[in-house]
């Protein structure tokens, strides 16, 4: 099958921390509706799971494969390609290079007389457009088999009429209602907002996402997107990656778009996302499992006291962010059956059930999730300047400086922690900014053990046993 290649960057891969917690398979719940409790190692094969992921702080706690799958093969994502999509949708919203109330059909004036045109980019990055579509996938007339034809690399037979590309199907699409009324899962939503990101950025869809985010996560291997007969990336399915690379991914989200210490991706992009959309309105689509749930830039939003939200594609992929419990589960999974009704049961109160275990039972280590400095030697920091230091499992650390990226090394021996002498980048910032920067600096060198109190902060401490600077997570 045809494809267009993600870029991974030649940086190489970033390392992912482990520390492995083998008492997770034993962890029970109740399915939905009632029954007999499961184990999550239960709930593995009862969704025909073909690996699973759980990545805690940043760690990887839990890592399995069974089939095919390993931790270098390829697996379709299905679905949960419209949230990348959806995702680079904010990206550009939240950089003001696309306007979420604008009407489509104002941005590309052939998208004007179709069922989108007078749709705004909030709509159909919600999926509330009003659209004749049908994505009942056991009806042969629905409209998403005839999005399926057109959307095949096959080349047409001859006086065929219909739709040729997934360009030509969008462009074909009939209103129906009104726009803004309902949620209805319509996968050429997807490819109206794919032609919406390649007209902003004048990039495909694979290549933003290549250059935006892929490129820029250490993801271990080039994933690639399936195209149409004329060579367009399919936006609303056909992504393909590794287990861990959509672990990156997801621990991406978690941390507001910073990655080894960078801004990889606007903060802003990320907490659009985590509001959710209109409850009332995703409650018309009747989706009974979940209750109270919402929808927004093409991501689905539990609303619960965990923040919960997810990346789901048919037969059972998964992208799950708890940031209450600072986890990240990434299911792959070939379920027979294509609805995520099938297999939300055994799903979603598994995955509260191991959130709940790990922020229990899990001991903090120095390695995995981002540390934000709140105190240096014995001042407080700038508000909102947000100083950090992330321990990378290779021994590098990085973070914010104050106004610079940090750049400097560590050895962890035991109890005793070293650090090289710290650089940063060169850019300028207003003077406190730099002598704030400067304090860091200089601090850094001279931290010689660290400890992790009952309150979750970590003290960094001078050979005397002096506090040198307390970050926290």
């Amino acid at each position: 099958m045809p494809t267009a290649g993600v870029h991974n960057g030649a940086g190489g891969p970033s390392a992912l921390a482990r520390q492995m917690d083998p008492t997770l398979d034993a962890v029970r719940f109740t399915p939905l509706g009632g029954g007999a409790a499961m184990t999550w190692r239960d709930a593995f094969d009862a969704n025909h799971s073909d690996g699973v992921l759980v990545l805690h702080h940043g760690r990887i706690v839990y890592e399995r494969y069974a089939g095919c799958l390993n931790q270098t093969t390829l697996h379709g994502a299905m679905s949960v390609t419209k949230s990348l999509t959806g995702l680079m949708g904010e990206m550009l919203v939240a950089e003001a290079r696309l306007n979420p109330a604008a009407l489509v059909g104002s941005l590309i004036l052939a998208l004007k007389a179709s069922a989108f045109g007078d749709a705004t980019v909030r709509q159909l990055m919600g999926m509330t457009t009003a659209l004749a579509y049908s994505e009942d996938d056991a009806d042969p007339k629905a409209g998403v088999w005839i999005f399926g034809v057109a959307g095949s690399p096959l080349p047409k037979p001859v006086g065929d009429t219909d739709p040729r590309s997934d360009c030509d199907d969008v462009q074909a699409g009939k209103q129906q209602g009104r726009h803004g009324g309902a949620r209805w899962l319509q996968t050429t939503n997807a490819d109206a907002l794919r032609r919406l990101i390649a007209r902003t950025t004048g990039q495909s869809v694979a290549e933003h996402l290549a250059y935006a985010i892929w490129s820029r996560i250490g993801a271990e291997r080039e994933a690639f997107c399936t195209v149409d007969s004329i060579g367009t990336p399919f936006a609303g399915g056909g992504f393909n990656a590794t287990l861990r690379d959509l672990g990156r991914l997801g621990q991406l989200a978690l941390d507001a778009g910073r990655w080894n210490g960078a801004q990889v991706l606007p903060a802003a992009a990320i907490a659009s996302i985590r509001q959710g959309g209109d409850r009332a309105v995703f409650a018309k689509a009747r989706d009974d499992l979940l209750p109270g749930w919402s929808y927004r830039g093409m991501w689905w939003v539990s609303h619960d006291d965990h923040g919960a939200l997810a990346a789901r594609g048919v037969h059972g992929q998964t992208i799950w962010i708890d940031p209450k419990a600072q986890m990240v589960i990434v299911r792959l999974a070939s379920n027979p059956v294509a609805g995520n009704a099938a297999s939300d049961p055994t799903s979603l109160p598994a995955y509260r059930a191991v959130a709940e275990h790990l922020m229990a039972n899990a001991k903090p280590t120095l390695t995995g999730q981002e540390w934000v400095i709140e105190q240096l030697a014995d001042a407080g920091v700038i508000d909102n300047s947000q100083p950090s230091q992330q321990f990378l499992p290779d021994g590098r650390l990085a973070g914010n400086a104050s106004c610079n990226c940090l750049i400097a090394s560590y050895m962890l021996d035991r109890q005793q922690l070293r650090l090289a002498p710290a650089g940063a980048t060169m850019m300028a910032c207003p003077p406190a900014l730099m002598q704030q920067e400067r304090t860091l600096l200089d601090l850094l060198p001279s931290i010689s053990s660290d400890r992790i109190d009952g309150s979750g902060a970590l003290p960094l401490l001078g050979a005397g046993g002096n506090t040198l600077l307390v970050a926290r997570r």
